[in-house]
């Protein structure tokens, strides 16, 4: 978005909603809460239009980081994005079973909704490590010549 670093700034928000949103709809399936249920419903609608918002951020942080470290990492960027795209689309399933499950009552749709979203955050935890690799361990890439300064 814009050639700017605003992706590692944004990502935070639909890590931690989506994992909560799978943590509170595991607890409203054995408790058997309707308050769970609700909260589970709202952190996954959340955390997947963040998700959306984060992920469409993510071309002009790759734009911001080639600009100024090289192309030396983008082998990991392709595996960050498949990774990030297969979470979306784990997650956008996870919420259309449950947007079916308000409208057609049937049983089938909760453990679709729970493998979708305890599959979405496993994905979820590997785009996030690949994610890491690009930030923290640059071995893979030398460094370009950049106007940033780092002490």
């Amino acid at each position: 978005m814009f050639g700017s670093p605003l992706h590692p700034l944004l990502v935070h928000f639909p890590i931690a909603l989506l994992l909560l949103a799978t943590v509170t709809q595991i607890i409203a399936v054995i408790w058997k809460k309707d308050f769970f249920d609700k909260a589970a419903l709202y952190l996954l609608v959340v955390g997947f239009l963040s998700g959306i918002v984060a992920s469409l951020s993510g071309d002009g942080a790759e734009q911001f980081a080639s600009t100024h470290w090289g192309n030396g990492y983008l082998s990991v960027v392709r595996i960050h994005k498949i990774y990030a795209a297969v979470t979306m689309l784990l997650f956008a399933a996870a919420l259309g079973a449950r947007i079916l499950l308000h409208f057609i009552k049937s049983r089938i749709f909760m453990p679709l909704v729970l493998a979708f979203c305890i599959l979405g955050s496993i994905t979820l935890a590997l785009t996030g490590h690949y994610g890491g690799q690009m930030v923290y361990i640059q071995k893979h890439s030398a460094p370009a010549v950049s106007s940033i300064s780092v002490d």
